[in-house]
């Protein structure tokens, strides 16, 4: 059976047609596919600067130069996945209560067919309902999440749902145990001196940007438990802003751009269920420097499902 795969950029060029992912077809037709590109255009979550809802259509423009082979790898995706570009949930703009179901009855198609997805953010707050789904079908599973903040807020003014939260939600709704998640990148001033204390409670394992720098990421790879799978979310602002200026609450001093290639793809002996890359909000890019990074880090998840999949 034929693969899904993109279009050749000799028969078109790369700059040409409509954008969809990495030029793949565009159809909801989840019959010959193994992994979907879905866009979630919702940032109603957000607390600072509005515009992740433009990531998704920036992404795809900045994913046209995506290619085939893995450089590091060795690996041609497209000979071990069937990959298409689903196009977007149709999210609505004024109620996240609404759009949490709506982003759950889309997951819930994608996994009843055994389908990874790799979601376009939108800002973080999608990531609580796209892990509710994934609980009904995975049971146990852990997150691998590069972001500057924790997102284990409690509220912000008065609101329990909001970018800054979802994490904490995840432990309280029992989606997640705090000591299945992995968070990389923490750094910035905190608004108190025990603001990391709920989360060490809960036995959130941090790898911050200070211990990054001193140590590497090998010694906490180590310290990943393997015998689980995982969901690997990646909020672009866990990259420094001098190399992904594009997004809404930015930090300065993060990982570079290498360095988040080098990290994704230092996780290729775990098992991932899904993807996502999140808060990439155009209006503040410059050059398409954070959406090309953003598709390239999409071009490094697909590489990790290639790995350990098999085409329908």
């Amino acid at each position: 059976m034929q693969n899904y795969e993109p279009k050749s950029p000799l028969l078109s060029p790369r700059y040409a047609d409509i954008s969809t992912f990495s030029r793949l077809p565009h159809t909801q037709d989840l019959r010959k596919v193994n992994l979907v590109i879905v866009g979630i255009p919702y940032d109603g979550g957000t607390t600072f600067r509005p515009g992740a809802r433009f990531g998704p259509r920036g992404i795809r423009q900045a994913s046209c130069m995506n290619r085939n082979v893995h450089p590091i790898h060795q690996l041609n995706i497209y000979e071990k996945l069937s990959p298409i570009d689903y196009g977007d949930i149709p999210c609505n703009p004024l109620s996240f209560l609404k759009t949490q179901k709506i982003i759950e009855k889309s997951y819930t198609d994608f996994l009843k067919q055994k389908i990874i997805p790799i979601g376009l953010g939108g800002d973080h707050s999608v990531l609580l309902p796209i892990l509710r789904t994934f609980k009904k079908y995975y049971g146990r599973f852990g997150l691998i999440q590069f972001d500057a903040h924790t997102d284990t807020a409690d509220q912000a003014w008065g609101e329990k749902y909001h970018h800054g939260t979802p994490v904490r939600r995840l432990i309280e709704e029992g989606v997640l145990k705090g000591s299945d998640i992995y968070q990389i990148g923490i750094r910035g001033p905190l608004t108190s001196k025990d603001q990391l204390a709920w989360d060490q409670k809960q036995g959130i394992l941090h790898l911050t940007i200070e211990a990054y720098n001193q140590k590497g990421f090998k010694p906490f790879i180590k310290k990943i438990n393997s015998n689980i799978p995982y969901y690997l979310s990646f909020d672009i602002d866990g990259v420094d802003p001098a190399f992904a200026p594009g997004t809404g609450t930015p930090v300065v001093g993060g990982l570079t751009s290498y360095q988040a290639l080098e990290c994704v793809r230092s996780l290729h002996q775990l098992r991932f269920i899904g993807f996502d890359v999140v808060e990439v909000a155009p209006i503040y890019d410059h050059a398409e420097i954070t959406t090309l990074l953003a598709s390239a880090l999409v071009f490094e998840f697909m590489s990790l499902a290639a790995a350990t999949s098999t085409t329908k």
